[in-house]
């Protein structure tokens, strides 16, 4: 099996794919996709705000275990900062009580 190429990725996005399965040959090739995905997640301009008004949404619905759920997956993803943020956010816009524990101190 030669190197992953796909015509359909952008040259730029190509080259940052092969320099890193050049520099780290022992990783796979999903572990640097996953990377490249996040990546552009933390890329995309105003997605604190789609998570924070997904949250709402699904607060305001009453569907706790899909809240819960949808901010593991944040915290797999951004870390316990990035989920206390939006967990106080929340909070002091009334949306979740201002004496309910931040949610990655339950989740750990």
């Amino acid at each position: 099996m030669g190197p992953t190429r796909s015509t359909r990725l952008p040259r730029a996005i190509d080259e940052w794919f092969s320099a890193r399965l050049t520099l780290r040959p022992e990783a796979s090739a999903s572990e640097f996709l996953v990377a490249l995905i996040h990546g552009g997640l933390r890329l995309r301009e105003g997605y604190m705000a789609v998570h924070r008004r997904h949250l709402e949404d699904l607060a305001a619905a009453g569907r706790e275990q899909e809240f819960e759920t949808y901010l593991r997956c944040l915290l797999d993803t951004f870390g316990p900062g990035y989920v206390d943020h939006l967990t106080r956010w929340l909070q002091a816009d009334g949306i979740l009580p201002a004496s309910s524990p931040t949610m990655t101190n339950s989740m750990r």
